[in-house]
């Protein structure tokens, strides 16, 4: 039996608590439809890994059949999004081979098993990843000091809120050509150790907790869009202060360029997906999304990609090929 799994990328729209004055990572995501991760597995007598980023498919293949005691697997990734660039591409990668490699046997595992089982501790992309939409994330609960990531066990924050996206909104992203890596694996553990000497701006958390709960997650619910795109701005700013320190400004300098295109031009509910450097601006329908584009590809040629996506609400689906 042959499997393909497709699971949508995110977008991250801030970690609103790094300090962990309340719960370290409170945070609210957003599923989208691309960049799509698409793997095929099926079962077989050893381990044979084709398509994208075979070494790193092969890494998280191995961890899944050795954890539920399976022979082999036949594994092709077709497609994946771009590493470190704010897609939460790691997450979707690694769960998506884990999925179709347990349905290929038919063995019907949840996310948690799988985040286990892959070794995964950085697990901000499994809500979106299992159920699309507009997530907020529980964040959770670390000491001054605790490594946060680079850990024996995945810390899992609980799901405070699941909401569909209107069909109708769409985001204009922005995948700068020249940017090195955003922070990972120790880099990224580094530059929140660094981040947590300084004096912890509460005005700013606090500011973002109360834009988070009372007016952006309110405007989702009632289809709000120019209530969203204004608490999505100001979050989104408020976060940019709090990680100046160790990220170098309000923005990624390697994309921070981009925002003032995006002002001049009129767009608006404009961010940053985690430590970027993808940017993205915010359309109340496809219309207005096609007119950013046009206009922003003049001001970025041969600096950015750009290109235009709508929410996914349904998260990760499988379906079962012939071979």
């Amino acid at each position: 039996m042959k499997i393909r799994v497709s699971a949508p990328s995110r977008l991250h729209l801030g970690d609103i608590d790094p300090f962990g004055l309340g719960r370290f990572g409170y945070a609210p995501m957003l599923a989208l439809e691309k960049p799509q991760t698409l793997v095929e597995a099926s079962a077989c007598s050893s381990l044979d890994i084709s398509g994208v980023d075979v070494e790193e498919a092969r890494i998280y293949s191995e961890r899944v059949l050795k954890a539920f005691k399976l022979p082999g697997a036949r594994v092709k990734v077709l497609s994946r999004a771009p590493r470190h660039y704010g897609f939460g591409s790691t997450t979707q990668l690694a769960l998506s081979i884990g999925k179709a490699i347990t349905l290929a046997y038919e063995k019907d595992v949840n996310s948690v098993e799988l985040v286990e089982a892959l070794k995964r501790t950085s697990t901000g992309g499994l809500h979106t990843f299992q159920r699309g939409g507009f997530v907020v994330a529980g964040g959770l609960k670390v000491t001054r000091g605790e490594r946060i990531y680079n850990r024996a066990e995945a810390l899992i924050p609980p799901l405070i809120l699941r909401a569909d996206v209107p069909e109708k909104w769409h985001f204009v992203i922005v995948k700068p050509l020249q940017a090195a890596a955003s922070p990972f694996g120790d880099a990224e553990e580094d530059a929140f150790k660094r981040l947590r000497r300084e004096q912890a701006p509460s005005h700013l958390i606090h500011e973002a907790y109360f834009t988070l709960t009372s007016k952006l997650v309110p405007s989702v619910i009632e289809k709000d869009a120019e209530a969203f795109e204004e608490a999505l701005t100001r979050i989104q700013l408020l976060v940019g202060r709090i990680y100046q320190p160790v990220q170098g400004g309000v923005f990624n300098p390697a994309s921070a360029w981009v925002i003032p295109i995006f002002r001049r031009i009129g767009a608006r509910g404009i961010g940053q997906s985690s430590w970027g450097p993808t940017v993205y601006a915010f359309a109340e329908d496809r219309k207005r999304a096609a007119m950013i584009e046009k206009e922003l590809r003049e001001e970025v040629k041969g600096r950015a990609e750009v290109f235009i996506a709508k929410a996914n609400n349904s998260g990760v689906e499988a379906s079962t090929l012939k071979t």
